[in-house]
């Protein structure tokens, strides 16, 4: 993710205009291209078996699955997803008024909706299956991490006189593992983004002020073709 800035209004397009978009990442930003190239790691407990996974070309980063797999009439369960949230060094500089925000509980079980929801409708409900809240009962499980994130201000409302500008409304690496009732692995995925960054600012910036309501929709929209990528990656 690129710096964000949180500075009084008429300051902040002050700067905006004399910076001219040359604002540079912070040294310790992961590098977004090398995403394709990364090591893909099983999330989890680990005691999961994964023989029989077969690579898969797709849009995300990293698909492999067990050859035909057959979710019809499968109930999955949607474990309560995983947030790990990127550190910064502590002798990294980083731009006026960037760090780091935690989502809090309620936020947390907004996002798990937001995510459960775009699984179901994008990817299980196109294949027959329907999601379960009941572990126990489940024919599969489908564990979720969100690793790196970087959330750059807090989920209310900024005053008009203190806005933060940036480039997109996360960043984050989401990887999936989907289990058979015996433990054994039949689906992993991994996708490093930046939610939100598909737009341009007035006059075609690539900065826009964060909101809130840009931050949920952004996530849903994202989720959404995260799931839909990976069921095109399956047929």
């Amino acid at each position: 993710m690129y710096p964000t800035f949180s500075l009084p209004f008429g300051a902040a397009v002050l700067i905006l205009a004399l910076l001219g978009g040359c604002a540079s990442a912070p040294a310790d930003r992961p590098d977004v291209a090398a995403a394709s190239s990364a090591h893909f790691t099983m999330i989890g407990d680990g005691g999961g078996r994964t023989g029989g996974l077969q690579p898969r070309s797709s849009r995300l980063d990293q698909v492999s699955a067990v050859f035909a797999l057959d979710l019809s009439g499968a109930k999955v369960h949607v474990a309560p997803l995983e947030i790990r949230y990127r550190r910064q060094s502590p002798g990294s500089i980083q731009p006026l008024g960037w760090r780091n925000r935690e989502l809090d509980a309620s936020d947390r079980a907004r996002l798990q909706g937001i995510v459960e929801e775009a699984f179901a409708e994008r990817f299980l409900g196109r294949r027959g299956g329907r999601l379960t809240p009941d572990a126990r009962t489940a024919d599969y499980t489908l564990r979720l991490a969100l690793d790196d994130f970087l959330l750059p201000a807090p989920l209310e409302q900024t005053t008009r006189l203190r806005q933060v500008f940036t480039e997109s409304v996360a960043y984050g690496t989401l990887s999936g593992t989907l289990y058979d009732s015996r433990g054994n692995v039949v689906l992993e995925f991994r996708d490093r983004r930046e939610f939100g960054e598909n737009f341009a600012g007035p006059g075609g910036s690539s900065l826009q002020r964060f909101s809130p309501p840009a931050f949920w929709a952004d996530m849903r929209m994202d989720m959404r073709s995260i799931f839909e990528s990976l069921d095109r990656s399956l047929r």
